[in-house]
């Protein structure tokens, strides 16, 4: 299968460790391989590497009094690291999703909990855990 054009390398690893011929599957391998390399790029910026337009500046109000002009200007800040950190649980909650089905794939299914309180299910792990 043909590698997305625009991965970079921890991307194309990615797609192609796990693409398959489910296009559904494939769609999610594709976001996950971009949010690989996102977080390549947005490492580099926090390491210094990079280059990123880390603050924007907006004239907000130009006032003239007088013979002084007031300039109100709001200068926002990207913030990397909280991105980086968004990317971090994106990329982990798909790849979570390929883990879980390769389990329910490899191991029995469980006795239905359809109708197992969530405090059942609790009282059922601590149990199974020794504790």
């Amino acid at each position: 299968m043909d590698v997305p054009a625009g991965l970079g390398e921890r991307g194309t690893s990615i797609w192609v460790s796990l693409a398959t011929d489910d296009p559904a599957r494939n769609a999610l391998v594709l976001e996950s391989a971009r949010i690989a390399d996102r977080l390549d790029e947005l490492d580099s910026i926090i390491q210094g590497k990079g280059v990123l337009n880390l603050m924007q500046f907006r004239v907000l109000d130009k006032e003239v009094d007088d013979a002084d002009m007031n300039i109100v200007v709001e200068v926002k800040f990207q913030s990397v690291l909280a991105e980086a950190k968004s990317q971090a649980v994106a990329l982990a909650g798909i790849l979570g999703k390929f883990s879980d089905s390769s389990k329910s794939s490899t191991q029995p299914a469980e006795a239905s909990q359809e109708n197992v309180t969530p405090l059942e299910r609790l009282r059922q792990k601590r149990a199974n855990r020794g504790g």
